[in-house]
Formats: C-alpha cells, structure tokens, sequence
C-alpha cells in the first residue's frame, strides 16, 4: 500500500498531473492573454508548455498527460 500527501494548489491551478519523478504539470490560465480563455499547460521540473486560444481542450489535457508520463526533470525546489 502506497501513502499519498495533498498539498494545497496554487489558487489559478484547474488541473495537475504528476510526473514520474514528482514534478507537476500545472493546466492554469494565461493572465496576460488577450483572450480570457488562454490556457497553458506547464511542467514544474522542466519548464516545457503548450498553449492554446480555446480554454481548456482535450489538446492541452492530452499534452499535459502525455509529458507528465514522460518527463524525468526533477521538481524545481521552493526557497
């Protein structure tokens, strides 16, 4: 049996998925998008995004899943 921790989000996380090696991949908006429904998704070990003009889509979704079961950077360390 495995133990989880919950942490509390970032208040503009929608969604998060966590790598392989305990880094995130945060799906949050874009505030300085000219539209209000720009998203990005971003991976907190190795800075990678993708980005779309559509809100939250099954494209942006998808590539969040995809680079959090691939990516291997390191979660960034909080001071």
């Amino acid at each position: 049996m495995t133990s989880q921790t919950t942490t509390t989000w970032p208040t503009d996380v929608l969604y998060r998925f966590l790598t392989i090696v305990g880094a995130t991949v945060d799906v949050v908006p874009l505030p300085t998008a000219p539209q209000p429904e720009r998203h990005a998704a971003v991976c907190r070990g190795c800075d990678a995004r993708h980005t779309n003009a559509i809100g939250v889509s099954h494209d942006l979704m998808e590539w969040a899943q995809t680079h959090s079961e691939t990516c291997r950077a390191l979660p960034r360390p909080t001071i």
